[in-house]
Protein backbone atom coordinates (compact mmCIF):
# COMPACT_ATOMS: atom_id res chain seq x y z
CA UNK A 1 0.00 0.00 0.00
CA UNK A 2 1.33 3.19 -1.10
CA UNK A 3 1.88 6.13 1.38
CA UNK A 4 -0.27 8.62 0.12
CA UNK A 5 0.85 12.09 -0.07
CA UNK A 6 -2.23 14.49 -0.44
CA UNK A 7 -5.59 14.57 -1.56
CA UNK A 8 -7.05 16.03 -4.67
CA UNK A 9 -10.83 17.16 -5.81
CA UNK A 10 -10.99 16.40 -9.24
CA UNK A 11 -13.85 18.28 -11.69
CA UNK A 12 -14.02 17.05 -14.90
CA UNK A 13 -15.04 19.99 -17.44
CA UNK A 14 -13.29 18.22 -21.38
CA UNK A 15 -13.55 21.99 -21.81
CA UNK A 16 -10.39 21.66 -24.38
CA UNK A 17 -11.19 18.54 -26.00
CA UNK A 18 -12.88 18.23 -29.30
CA UNK A 19 -15.93 16.34 -30.83
CA UNK A 20 -13.25 13.68 -32.04
CA UNK A 21 -11.87 13.28 -28.61
CA UNK A 22 -13.71 10.83 -25.37
CA UNK A 23 -15.26 13.48 -23.36
CA UNK A 24 -14.94 10.73 -20.00
CA UNK A 25 -12.23 9.43 -17.72
CA UNK A 26 -11.91 6.06 -16.34
CA UNK A 27 -10.24 4.58 -12.87
CA UNK A 28 -10.71 0.24 -13.67
CA UNK A 29 -11.24 -2.36 -11.34
CA UNK A 30 -7.48 -1.15 -9.92
CA UNK A 31 -8.87 2.07 -8.69
CA UNK A 32 -5.36 3.52 -9.93
CA UNK A 33 -4.57 6.08 -12.62
CA UNK A 34 -1.04 7.98 -13.67
CA UNK A 35 -2.00 11.29 -15.42
CA UNK A 36 -0.11 14.34 -15.78
CA UNK A 37 -0.83 17.09 -14.03
CA UNK A 38 0.14 21.31 -13.64
CA UNK A 39 -0.08 22.33 -9.91
CA UNK A 40 1.03 25.99 -9.23
CA UNK A 41 4.07 26.62 -7.92
CA UNK A 42 5.70 23.55 -9.30
CA UNK A 43 7.28 23.74 -12.40
CA UNK A 44 6.03 21.90 -15.63
CA UNK A 45 3.60 19.19 -15.75
CA UNK A 46 4.72 15.91 -13.38
CA UNK A 47 3.03 12.72 -13.56
CA UNK A 48 0.87 11.78 -10.40
CA UNK A 49 -0.41 8.47 -9.28
CA UNK A 50 -4.02 8.79 -8.25
CA UNK A 51 -6.07 6.63 -6.03
CA UNK A 52 -9.70 5.95 -5.64
CA UNK A 53 -11.75 3.63 -3.66
CA UNK A 54 -14.30 2.65 -6.27
CA UNK A 55 -13.91 2.07 -9.65
CA UNK A 56 -15.55 4.44 -11.45
CA UNK A 57 -16.41 6.79 -15.08
CA UNK A 58 -16.69 10.21 -15.32
CA UNK A 59 -18.07 12.78 -17.50
CA UNK A 60 -18.34 16.70 -17.71
CA UNK A 61 -19.74 18.17 -14.72
CA UNK A 62 -18.50 15.31 -12.40
CA UNK A 63 -16.36 15.38 -9.65
CA UNK A 64 -14.25 12.84 -7.66
CA UNK A 65 -11.46 12.94 -4.82
CA UNK A 66 -8.53 10.78 -5.05
CA UNK A 67 -5.55 10.73 -3.06
CA UNK A 68 -2.04 11.02 -4.49
CA UNK A 69 1.41 10.43 -4.88
CA UNK A 70 4.31 11.99 -6.96
CA UNK A 71 7.36 11.06 -8.90
CA UNK A 72 9.10 14.12 -7.81
CA UNK A 73 8.38 15.35 -4.35
CA UNK A 74 11.07 17.89 -4.16
CA UNK A 75 9.24 19.39 -6.59
CA UNK A 76 6.01 19.68 -4.46
CA UNK A 77 6.72 19.56 -0.52
CA UNK A 78 8.33 22.91 -0.32
CA UNK A 79 4.98 24.44 -2.11
CA UNK A 80 1.71 21.98 -2.02
CA UNK A 81 -0.81 23.00 0.30
CA UNK A 82 -4.60 22.62 1.19
CA UNK A 83 -6.21 25.36 -1.49
CA UNK A 84 -3.28 24.21 -4.42
CA UNK A 85 -4.85 24.16 -7.71
CA UNK A 86 -3.82 22.65 -10.84
CA UNK A 87 -5.28 20.54 -13.87
CA UNK A 88 -4.96 17.19 -15.22
CA UNK A 89 -3.79 17.08 -18.67
CA UNK A 90 -4.06 15.03 -21.60
CA UNK A 91 -2.49 16.45 -24.86
CA UNK A 92 -5.02 19.33 -23.12
CA UNK A 93 -6.21 20.15 -19.77
CA UNK A 94 -9.54 18.17 -19.31
CA UNK A 95 -10.04 18.44 -15.40
CA UNK A 96 -9.40 20.89 -12.84
CA UNK A 97 -7.81 19.79 -9.51
CA UNK A 98 -7.78 21.44 -5.62
CA UNK A 99 -5.58 19.91 -3.14
CA UNK A 100 -7.68 19.13 -0.42
CA UNK A 101 -5.32 17.54 2.60
CA UNK A 102 -1.42 17.09 2.94
CA UNK A 103 -0.65 13.64 4.37
CA UNK A 104 2.43 14.40 6.17
CA UNK A 105 3.59 10.86 6.87
CA UNK A 106 3.47 10.12 3.15
CA UNK A 107 6.75 12.55 2.87
CA UNK A 108 9.04 10.65 4.60
CA UNK A 109 10.82 6.87 4.00
CA UNK A 110 10.26 5.49 0.32
CA UNK A 111 7.14 5.80 -1.85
Amino acid sequence: MPKYQFRIEISYHFNEHGEDRRHWFMFRDDCHRRVPVEMDWVEGLNTIGMFIENPGTFHKGDTCETDCIVIAPELFKPVIKAGTKGGLWNKVYFADVKVLKIYEEGWSGNL
